[in-house]
């Protein structure tokens, strides 16, 4: 969904710890088009940006030497990024832009992500308009294997980001991007090129889930990958949607299976909308429809994909063919 004029979109950086989050961030502040960028960091941060500080504009806030500003988030982000709003109107801060929050490299990113898709009484209209996830090229797949918030970050993500993929084997990357594709099918990997940050790829919207390779592909119900109890359910629909028995099948989903629900993203073609529109969950909340201005794929396509953490996905796959299209389970709609 385009953001309006006066939107400030919220760019949410998560990623284990190591993972590289401190060496982006970096970078991202060496850019002269993200200087009107205010970076909101949790107290117990691991970004050294000490040495970027140059004075401290207002108590918490510091003004970095590009012109960013950086604070730490003391209690409720909603109160830190109002008052950011409010030292800018005042003149105590520059204006700035947009929004950068990083969470530390143990936190499950999802009560964040929660808070700002519902964010709403501050000066101006603020827009979470993408989850960064960086994953260790080198130590990535270990993670995956031993450490539930790499899986939990991993599952909330937009765009996850390999990094150091120049010190390690083009084969162990690949392997790594496809299981990160099978674990999450509606985020956008890619490859951190070492040399050169390309800042339009990594700000720009990514609303639609991507179709899952032939390898992940699934049959009704069935789970592209399992990684420490979460498994990935996800479906491509090409006839239109009725809007009833869709929210009737969320409902269910949602009354029912809340506490087992990591991640829901889909882009639909509904009956009678004028395009496509995108909805959202977040472990058990769910966020109101946002439409579109166009379709953003070749042609008019539902994609749904819906993560999960100890609970059969076949649940999820029998339960949509039975309210939402009618089709017997184990059926594809002929894809």
């Amino acid at each position: 969904m385009a953001a309006g004029d006066d939107t400030v979109e919220v760019f949410l950086l998560s990623g284990f710890l190591g993972s590289g989050k401190t060496s982006l961030i970096r970078r991202l502040l060496n850019e002269p088009a993200l200087a009107d960028t205010a970076l909101i960091i949790n107290e117990f941060g691991e970004i050294g940006l000490d040495q970027l500080f140059v004075r401290s504009a207002v108590e918490n806030t510091l003004l970095l030497e590009n012109g960013c500003v950086c604070c730490s988030i003391r209690g409720d982000l909603t109160d830190t990024i109002g008052e950011l709003f409010v030292r800018a109107g005042n003149g105590e801060i520059p204006a700035f832009s947009r929004i950068i929050v990083e969470t530390t490299g143990l936190a499950d990113p999802a009560p964040v992500v929660a808070e700002l898709r519902r964010l709403s009484g501050t000066p101006r209209p603020v827009r979470l308009a993408k989850v960064i996830v960086t994953v260790d090229g080198v130590l990535g797949p270990e993670h995956i294997r031993t450490c539930d918030e790499a899986v939990a970050q991993i599952a909330q993500a937009d765009l996850c980001l390999i990094t150091k993929a120049d010190i390690v084997d083009a084969n162990i990357v690949n392997a790594l991007a496809d299981s990160l594709r099978g674990m999450n099918p509606a985020a956008r990997v890619a490859i951190l090129d070492p040399g050169a940050l390309d800042i339009a790829s990594l700000l720009a919207p990514e609303p639609v889930p991507p179709a899952p390779p032939r390898a992940y592909r699934l049959r009704q119900g069935g789970a592209a990958a399992r990684h420490r109890g979460v498994a990935t359910w996800s479906r491509e629909v090409e006839e239109p949607l009725g809007w009833a028995k869709l929210r009737d099948w969320l409902d269910l989903l949602y009354s029912l299976r809340a506490p087992n629900l990591i991640r829901m993203k889909a882009l639909l073609n509904l009956e009678g909308a004028a395009g496509p529109v995108v909805i959202h969950g977040v472990g058990p909340l769910f966020g109101w429809p946002e439409p579109l201005d166009s379709w953003p794929t070749a042609r008019p396509l539902s994609r749904l994909v819906v993560i999960t953490r100890n609970m059969p996905v076949d649940v999820v796959g029998r339960s949509f063919e039975a309210i939402v299209t009618g089709h017997p389970a184990g059926v594809e709609n002929g894809r």
